[in-house]
């Protein structure tokens, strides 16, 4: 299905890098290799064209990839420069509302001479008019941007305002290195490797990588809804300038205010904000479809999607002919409520096997959401029949889909009701047991369990009741020997809400922490390794800031979640075909691991392997594997994270031992600024 009427340019999506040298470029051949090496890195995200623009003596170098959605074009090249000559901009995502902004730019400035209707000049015309931090304000989209003024030689990095798309940077030497990718920066061959002690027990613990960090130690992220300014007096001991243009928190506060004075969206008024991220989601000039599972937010996308074309769109699932993980019937019968062209994808242990080199390289940080399988699995049996698809994806963070929401808000109320002395004495009593217990027993699974027992009877803290249920290891530091975090990184103040209802707080957390660095990071590099666009319609900035203005009662009760995004849906799909218990896209990887997988896990987790880096502590990871593998204690999510971690770091090292080497060479005329 191709959505549109005309042939348009309004988008691209790409991956880029940069390197910049306040000093300036020593060698300009040597830097152009190197730049195009590590650009090309990312062709996964943009096989479709390819350039780099350098200015030797500023210092500054960038290299882009392109992913044509619509026209490939000259007029969307990328790196691109503004039409003053002023600034040059390269730009990973996408701006849906660039047509309003261009015709704000035409109305501001007089008629632009426009090269072309890519998003790109859109997008360097509105930084060229209202600077940086305000054209990204402007900005409705999903992107990471570099843009350099060579006038005052800054460089700007931005990232959209929930961090849909990644931005990654480093100091190299002398070089500041920046890109969509880690993968693309640990090209450069002083980029430094070194693990992260605290970013590796946050992934023990969490399984993703929390927040600004990155598993490298000098390695750090844009946080979403940031500019980010390098001056040319910058150096490694320089601290970058960052504005924040977009903040979770006060959206959140504001929208809590708003619903206390009564100001609470009607179904009419969401079901109108939602039908038009959904339409600007759909223009493109390519095959165009949805990620459909079969629940409430996949159905919801799915079924505006339907009621604005005219014409079947393709629609796609992903089940393991286990019943207990399988979603495809349910995926079935609402295609065939709607009339969409559906696709399944059955996932056999064999095809897992086949993917998990790949996995480790796709995600070049480690990431252990076993959902990390299908989607990626998803993604590649999408690509093969559209270049754009739709996903439900921020439906549960921000409107209360996961029942641990209301499990929270019930064990929080009856632990309130208990008397103080009691609570006490039950929390202390249950983490007192837990090591003496597990050292008896020899269960590391029964003293995260028992500890776990003790938080949540010692703490009526909503916040803390959700770091520690998201928690996969009591003590992450203790498996490790890089150092790390003692205490639960979910444990910070900005995660903190700080008053209404648990089911808001604990929202919050999840939206600023596992929705950003588990499920988009996912999403990204599981979609862009295969050049599929995900766009996702619920995490539009209009949608954030309606759903804080629902009260939580409003969002759940004491069954179900995603109240008011139920009561659209049931406007276009009838309720008995999703009405039904939350499964959750997760795969059964513990059922593959006593099976298809268990030679490749055997081998990741041998003292000699587990050894190899000198990063983990080798006796205490193999009573993990013991506990799951040789005893049969049952599932343990922590070993899920020390395979991933395992694989990831044995993919990494092989990729980095055939780095890049500055010599002196022709500069790649690709694409050539």
């Amino acid at each position: 299905m191709f959505c549109g009427h005309r042939r348009l340019e309004w988008f691209c999506l790409c991956g880029f890098v940069g390197l910049l040298n306040p000093a300036g470029l020593a060698c300009e051949r040597s830097t152009g290799l190197l730049v195009a090496d590590m650009r090309d890195r990312l062709a996964h995200r943009g096989p479709d064209d390819a350039g780099t623009w350098m200015d030797a003596t500023a210092g500054i170098a960038l290299g882009a990839r392109r992913l044509a959605v619509v026209d490939l074009s000259p007029a969307g090249h990328q790196p691109m420069m503004s039409s003053d000559g002023r600034w040059v901009l390269t730009l990973n995502g996408e701006i849906y509302n660039a047509p309003s902004l261009r015709r704000a730019l035409d109305d501001a400035s007089g008629t632009l001479r426009w090269r072309g209707h890519s998003d790109t000049e859109v997008l360097v015309e509105s930084i060229a008019r209202w600077g940086v931090v305000e054209a990204v304000t402007r900005a409705n989209g999903m992107f990471a941007i570099a843009a350099w003024d060579r006038q005052s030689r800054t460089l700007f990095l931005a990232r959209d305002h929930i961090g849909m798309k990644p931005l990654y940077y480093a100091w190299a030497g002398t070089d500041f290195v920046f890109g969509s990718e880690l993968k693309a920066l640990w090209r450069h061959p002083d980029f430094d490797t070194r693990v992260d002690g605290a970013a590796l027990s946050d992934f023990l613990s969490l399984g993703y990588v929390l927040g600004t960090q990155s598993i490298f130690q000098g390695a750090r992220k844009v946080p979403p809804g940031h500019v980010m300014a390098l001056g040319p007096g910058a150096s490694p001991r320089s601290a970058p300038v960052l504005t924040r243009y977009w903040d979770l928190k006060d959206t959140a506060l504001r929208g809590l205010d708003a619903c206390a004075s009564g100001n609470i969206p009607t179904i009419d008024e969401l079901d109108s904000v939602l039908h038009d991220a959904v339409a600007i989601r759909m223009t493109a000039d390519v095959p165009v479809g949805a990620l459909l599972s079969g629940g409430i937010d996949s159905s919801l996308i799915a079924g505006l999607m339907a009621r604005r074309t005219g014409q079947p769109i393709h629609t796609f699932s992903v089940g393991f002919g286990l019943s207990k993980w399988d979603e495809t019937s349910h995926a079935r019968a609402v295609a065939a409520h709607l009339g969409t062209v559906h696709h399944e994808t059955v996932i056999r242990p064999n095809d897992v096997l086949g993917l998990m080199g790949d996995l480790a390289e796709i995600f070049d940080e480690p990431l252990a959401d076993d959902s990390t399988i299908p989607t990626t699995l998803l993604s590649r049996a999408a690509r093969r029949e559209v270049t754009v698809a739709l996903s439900g994806d921020g439906g549960d963070e921000f409107f209360a889909g996961y029942d641990r929401y209301r499990d929270a808000a019930r064990w929080l109320a009856r632990r309130r009701a208990a008397p103080q002395p009691l609570r006490w004495l039950a929390g202390v009593t249950a983490s007192g047991m837990a090591r003496p217990l597990a050292d008896f027993v020899g269960w590391g699974r029964g003293e995260r369990r028992l500890r776990l027992l003790g938080e949540l009877l010692s703490d009526d803290v909503a916040e803390h009741f959700n770091a520690a249920i998201m928690s996969r290891s009591p003590a992450p530091a203790d498996l490790t020997t890089a150092g790390g975090r003692r205490c639960n990184p979910l444990m910070a103040d900005a995660y903190c809400l700080g008053h209404s209802t648990d089911i808001d707080r604990i929202m919050f957390m999840d939206s600023g922490t596992f929705l950003i660095d588990d499920i988009l990071a996912k999403v990204d590099r599981a979609s862009m390794s295969t050049a599929l666009e995900v766009r996702c319609p619920l995490l539009d900035r209009r949608v954030i800031e309606m759903a804080w203005r629902f009260p939580a009662e409003r969002k759940s009760d004491s069954g179900r979640g995603k109240l008011p995004l139920r009561a659209v849906l049931d406007r276009y799909v009838p309720r008995g075909l999703v009405d039904r218990p939350k499964m959750g896209f997760t795969a059964p990887v513990h059922i593959w691991l006593r099976d298809t997988l268990r030679p490749w896990a055997e081998a990741l987790m041998t003292r000699e392997a587990l050894g190899r880096h000198g990063l983990l502590n080798v006796d205490a990871c193999r009573r993990v594997w013991e506990d799951y593998a040789v005893r049969g204690r049952g599932w343990n999510p922590l070993v899920w994270s020390l395979l991933t971690f395992q694989a990831w770091h044995e993919a990494m090292t092989r990729s980095t031992a055939t780095r890049h080497v500055r010599t002196p060479g022709l500069l790649p005329t690709a694409g050539g600024g």
